[in-house]
């Protein structure tokens, strides 16, 4: 992320109702929608055709959505063969969990130090 912190690039990502649509959905994975990997049942995601149909949004804004998503690093595209499949990069959300955690924890000892004067 080129300028902001990753951590708020991640939090304004999530600042739109679509895309915590589209995260929710690709937390379900793996579903009936899922692709994988025939050689070894590797789930790839599911296709962008996915989930524009369960959010009812237009192709370019689904385009939109996920590209912030990307560029915040918490979806990632897997290209197989002409198909861009998605899915979450957990460890991304762990990191925006971890840090949410943080600040919650300063700001608990903050109070508790406020209220110990």
């Amino acid at each position: 992320m080129r300028g902001k912190d990753v951590t708020q690039g991640r939090l304004e990502a999530l600042a739109h109702p679509a895309r915590v649509a589209m995260v929710r959905l690709l937390a379900e994975l793996p579903d009936e929608h899922t692709a994988r990997d025939p050689r070894c049942g590797t789930a790839y995601g599911v296709c962008f055709c996915h989930l524009q149909e369960k959010t009812g949004l237009s192709a370019p804004t689904v385009s939109h959505h996920l590209r912030i998503l990307r560029e915040a690093g918490l979806v990632e595209g897997v290209r197989v063969g002409r198909w861009t499949y998605y899915r979450l990069r957990p460890g991304a959300l762990e990191a925006l969990a971890h840090e949410l955690l943080r600040l919650a924890q300063q700001a608990r000892k903050a109070l508790e130090a406020e209220r110990a004067v």
